[in-house]
């Protein structure tokens, strides 16, 4: 394994994060209008909404994670998600890591860009609360330095969102095929996670979220995720929180912030 090149490497993604975040909130106050719409978080969960932005508007999401593990082990990532509705049901989703590295006991650190994925969305309405929805899409392995899947990789998952009083439910299952995996390892994989937020006082909310996957050749993985949210406008929303493994293979801990921002109408 060739080792990092630590002279031209970027900045650790928490850093950048809060850098381009401070940033944005004062392009977002001084460009904010009450006619514009408000942004569809999906951050800071694992599940998806079954919802759309807003149909004709660009929004974006990105942040920064931090994985530390068991074994002193840490690895770092950066998200990122474009999110486009062309009508309230039907849209698409472009994103993926725009920063991973990988730091191991007693060796180098690994960094690399990350992998990139493409996915159509479609939300099937049941009620003015409830709805069912459908992701389906190809992640393209554009990471190195075997930080990423390492071969293309077909997702499709399954969603039901509702609103329970004040509390909102999202639920995911989902299937991953392909990638490049171990010697009897299964070429598939099943996600799950559910997720319950809630509004706060004024503009804060919280939510918290249990998730995993499975796979065959693997141990099982799972863990819990606490995050909260704080609406700055309608044109953006940061988030922050933090999540456990539960698994008994994996008991690492994670940190992680970020923000969903209105960019602008594209028709």
């Amino acid at each position: 394994m060739a080792r990092a090149d630590t002279a031209h490497r970027p900045a650790p993604p928490g850093i950048a994060a809060a850098i381009a975040l401070l940033g944005l909130c004062g392009a977002v106050h001084a460009a904010d209008d009450d006619s514009d719409p408000a942004v569809t978080p999906y951050r800071p969960t694992v599940s998806n909404p079954a919802d759309l932005p807003v149909p004709g508007w660009l929004e974006a999401e990105f942040g920064a994670l931090r994985v530390l593990g068991e074994d002193r082990s840490r690895s770092d990532s950066a998200p990122w998600l474009l999110k486009y509705a062309f009508d309230e049901n039907h849209g698409l989703l472009l994103g993926g890591n725009a920063f991973v590295s990988e730091r191991m006991p007693g060796a180098s650190t690994r960094h690399s860009i990350g992998d990139t994925f493409l996915e159509w969305k479609q939300r099937f309405p049941l009620t003015d609360k409830a709805a069912f929805g459908i992701e389906a899409g190809v992640v393209a392995p554009t990471a190195g330095h075997d930080l990423g899947i390492g071969k293309p990789q077909w997702l499709i998952n399954g969603i039901f969102s509702d609103d329970l009083g004040a509390l909102h439910l999202d639920v995911n299952v989902g299937e991953a095929h392909g990638g490049d995996q171990p010697t009897r390892v299964s070429s598939w994989q099943t996600a799950w996670a559910a997720a319950i937020s809630a509004p706060l006082a004024g503009d804060w909310g919280a939510a918290f979220e249990l998730s995993g996957t499975r796979q065959r050749g693997t141990a099982t993985q799972s863990e819990a995720l606490l995050a909260l949210s704080y609406n700055v406008s309608h044109r953006l929303s940061l988030d922050a929180g933090t999540a456990w493994g539960l698994a008994r293979s994996a008991h690492g801990r994670g940190l992680f912030a970020g923000a969903t921002v209105l960019l602008g109408r594209l028709d």
